[in-house]
């Protein structure tokens, strides 16, 4: 394949801010089309990314293109049905997560995906973040023994009133607020880390933010097939924008973030030193590129989109896969029921 060719679902905020300048810093990827139903939006973006053809209907866009793949960038709820027309046209499909509202729905996906024999990604970019990668490289490699406790928070501001101006999908119930939304990528950080399962939950949510009637703050506990038990923290209402996983094990413990690591172990005193060393190198790194305007080398965008184009021309399996996304959401749709029923909810 000399040139991948792609067409774009949905030209929202997600679309415009990650994804096309992502892919239009790949060689040889071209952004043919883009499908987005309101028309200020599709001007807009049309204008300032030069994409050659923008429609009104993705299905038609599917119809009338001659593709390679797709991003759906589209609200939860709509993901399910676009993947799948995707697929039916042969196209290999990048997820923004999650991969729909139902696992049941995201399995026959992934089946549909192996049948046509094209790849199908959820959009997990948090895997891609250099910190939680050396968290997981410590954790398969026995540094931080058998695993006791997980402890996982993503504590973001918005979305309020206003927050985004294609953001009020976000406050229909069928999304959960916090929950698909962050507590995706939290879920998904806590098996692709951890290497987990979770078996059993229960939890509790609030709705505090001014205009919203979904929950916007989530806690939940958990425990896995492996014995360890854990926390999840969700909110919309931190202006702090964190997200932080800790892992205590029998050998150690770690600390991860997109912009932090630590691990602990007794009397390590030369291991602080190297991590206090590695971390302060990698700020140096960071602040020196942003200084002389040079792209961060560790933007995950940027770092899933080479790894779905790599996996497409190489036929080789992505970093994560449709069944990760499977399996993500059976554990979202569990803490979902246990916000229900007020009740443990087991696999």
């Amino acid at each position: 394949m000399d040139r991948s060719r792609i067409g774009i679902i949905g030209l929202g905020g997600i679309a415009t801010r990650m994804h096309i300048p992502a892919l239009q810093t790949i060689p040889s990827v071209e952004i043919q089309a883009g499908a987005e139903v309101n028309p200020q939006q599709a001007e807009r973006t049309q204008r300032r990314f030069s994409i050659p053809r923008v429609y009104e209907s993705y299905r038609r866009m599917l119809d009338e293109e001659e593709l390679d793949a797709v991003y759906v960038c589209l609200p939860n709820a709509l993901h399910a049905d676009a993947v799948r027309a995707a697929l039916d046209h042969s196209l290999h499909v990048f997820c923004e997560k999650p991969m729909g509202l139902s696992a049941s729905e995201a399995l026959s996906l992934d089946e549909l995906a192996e049948e046509r024999g094209r790849l199908l990604m959820p959009g997990y970019n948090m895997r891609y973040v250099p910190n939680y990668t050396r968290a997981r490289n410590l954790v398969l490699g026995k540094r931080i023994g058998r695993i006791l406790q997980i402890q996982a928070t993503m504590a973001k501001p918005g979305p309020y009133t206003g927050w985004d101006p294609k953001s009020d999908w976000y406050h229909d119930p069928d999304n959960i607020g916090v929950l698909y939304d962050q507590g995706s990528h939290a879920v998904d950080l806590i098996r692709y880390v951890c290497d987990v399962e979770i078996t059993t939950v229960e939890a509790r949510a609030s709705s505090t933010l001014p205009g919203l009637e979904i929950p916007d703050s989530i806690a939940a506990t958990f425990s896995t097939k492996t014995g360890a038990v854990g926390t999840l923290n969700l909110t919309w209402g931190a202006p702090a924008n964190l997200d932080m996983l800790i892992v205590h094990g029998t050998a150690g413990s770690l600390l991860a973030s997109w912009k932090y690591f630590e691990h602990l172990t007794t009397g390590s005193g030369v291991a602080k030193l190297i991590t206090f060393a590695d971390n302060t190198a990698t700020i140096v790194r960071r602040v020196a590129r942003s200084l002389v305007r040079l792209a961060p080398t560790d933007d995950p965008y940027a770092a899933i989109s080479r790894d779905f184009i790599t996996a497409i021309r190489t036929a080789t399996s992505p970093r994560v896969t449709a069944r990760d996304g499977v399996h993500t959401l059976e554990t979202l749709n569990m803490i979902a029921r246990a916000l229900s029923t007020r009740d443990k909810v087991m696999a």
